[in-house]
C-alpha cells in the first residue's frame, strides 16, 4: 500500500537477488576464463604460424638453391639426367598408386569426376548447366 513489504518477503527477495548475483558472477568468471584461454590459444597459434613461415621461407630458399645445383648437374652429366628422369617417373607412379589408394579409402570414384558428393556433403546439389532456365 505505501511501498512497505513484510520482512519475510524482503528476506525472500533478497535471497533471490543474491542467488541471481552469484549466478551472474559465475557466468562472468567463466566468460573471463574462456576469453583468457582464447587469447592464449591465439598467441600460441600466431607463434606457430611465425615459426612455420620462417621455416617455409628458409626451405623455399634452399629449394631454389638446390634447383640451381640440379640444373647445373643435369646440364653437365647426361647420365645423371637420365637417372633423375627414371627416379621422377618412379615417384610419379608411386604418387599415382597412393592417390588411388586414398581415393579408394575415402570412397572417391576411380579415374573420373565425382558424380555425387552426397555421402560427405549432405546439402550438395548437382550444379545446373549454364544457359538453362530454372
Amino acid at each position: 500500500m505505501f511501498g512497505l513489504i513484510t520482512r519475510r518477503r524482503h528476506v525472500r527477495e533478497l535471497a533471490a537477488a543474491k542467488a541471481e548475483t552469484g549466478r551472474q558472477r559465475l557466468r562472468a568468471e567463466a566468460a573471463e576464463e574462456r576469453a583468457g584461454i582464447a587469447v592464449r590459444n591465439r598467441q600460441q597459434v600466431l607463434g606457430q604460424n611465425a615459426a612455420l613461415d620462417a621455416d617455409n621461407r628458409r626451405l623455399a630458399g634452399r629449394v631454389e638453391e638446390l634447383g640451381k645445383r640440379v640444373s647445373a648437374l643435369t646440364e653437365s652429366d647426361p647420365e645423371y639426367l637420365a637417372d633423375l628422369e627414371q627416379q621422377l617417373a618412379a615417384e610419379k607412379r608411386r604418387a599415382d598408386r597412393l592417390q588411388a589408394r586414398l581415393d579408394d579409402a575415402v570412397g572417391m570414384p576411380a579415374g573420373g569426376p565425382i558424380a555425387d558428393s552426397g555421402p560427405w556433403q549432405p546439402d550438395w546439389n548437382q550444379p545446373k548447366p549454364r544457359g538453362v532456365a530454372p
